[in-house]
């Protein structure tokens, strides 16, 4: 008897968990307006190892920064470089007759004159002393020619170049300003040889940095007698 009513019990209870399942869930009209926040997904990042107490790089996070920031190469030219180039740039200024910042002043006991009229850092090409590249014998003959006219100048330069003489006769007033600059035994330009295309040129460099409105001057050379009793002022 007690076994029976055990079973019965025992059906009971079961039928009655059956039909829970059953019954459709009730929800409050309240519940339904408050928005589902779904769980938000984490992952934890693993745990760094510390040295000293600050992290230590990962291999991995290096790999990365590479990837987005590849090494950077060196620009730095050689010195072959730097000189090849500068040297393009001097045949470039002498073939085009440049005479950038210059320009034409007339100074007292003296005539005319070429000043600054920018900076020129030391050793930059100024201007070429533009003329006909003559031999010496046609250089002699030309100065006899001009020593006749007593208001005739006479701006020829004498130069040696790879073991012969060569002179630029610049008289012809050509407009050019290199043979307007004057002389100076303290001058502050220099003069070389540069051969662009087998030709031998006479060019003016910087001998120190010029400023603005200092008038340009080169030492001519010439300490002959002759000369400083016809030109007296080549003695300073």
């Amino acid at each position: 008897m007690y076994d029976e009513q055990f079973s019965c019990e025992n059906q009971k209870a079961a039928h009655t968990a059956q039909e829970k399942k059953c019954m459709p869930l009730v929800v409050n009209s309240k519940q339904m307006q408050k928005p589902f926040a779904p769980r938000s997904h984490v992952v934890k990042a693993p745990k760094s190892k510390l040295k000293n107490g600050l992290p230590l790089a990962s291999t991995d996070n290096n790999h990365k920064v590479k990837e987005c920031f590849p090494v950077r190469r060196s620009v730095r030219k050689t010195k072959t470089a730097v000189k090849e180039e500068k040297m393009r740039n001097l045949e470039r200024a002498i073939l085009e007759e440049q005479a950038d910042g210059l320009k034409v002043a007339y100074f007292e006991g003296k005539g005319r004159g070429i000043v600054a009229d920018r900076h020129f850092q030391r050793g930059e090409f100024v201007v070429e002393y533009i003329g006909d590249l003559i031999p010496m014998h046609e250089a002699s003959e030309r100065e006899k020619r001009y020593a006749l006219d007593e208001n005739a100048g006479c701006y020829m330069y004498y130069f040696k170049h790879e073991n012969q003489q060569y002179c630029i006769d610049a008289t012809a007033d050509t407009g050019k300003l290199g043979r307007l600059v004057n002389h100076s035994r303290n001058g502050n330009l220099v003069t070389k040889i540069v051969v662009v295309k087998q030709r031998p040129h006479l060019i003016l460099l910087a001998k120190d940095d010029i400023e603005p409105g200092e008038e340009l001057t080169y030492d001519y050379g010439d300490r002959s007698k002759e000369s400083l009793l016809h030109y007296p002022w080549l003695a300073f």
